[in-house]
């Protein structure tokens, strides 16, 4: 990992309170792609922070990698699209 992504995610961890390994677990795994990070690691989008902190919780409390938790999560974000449409179409 580039020096430079590695300090940002370090003050992004930092501003989230979660464990720079964690972040750089995302980024590998493709979880959190790199092209999503914000040039200012602390404008974190509110949709992002809630993605890695639903992800943090998945893999701490069901002993998940990040490469699995990032499937999950993934599932449920389509889950959700996929009541949205129908709330939607049936309104």
């Amino acid at each position: 990992m580039k020096r430079g992504r590695r300090s940002g995610l370090r003050v992004l961890a930092e501003h989230l309170e979660l464990d720079v390994e964690f972040l750089e677990q995302c980024v590998s795994h493709g979880a959190l792609r790199g092209e999503e990070l914000p040039e200012d690691p602390l404008s974190v989008s509110p949709a992002q922070l809630a993605r890695l902190r639903r992800l943090q919780r998945l893999c701490r409390g069901l002993d998940l990698d990040v490469f699995a938790g990032a499937i999950i999560v993934e599932l449920l974000e389509q889950m959700e699209a996929l009541r949205r449409e129908l709330d939607r179409v049936g309104s």
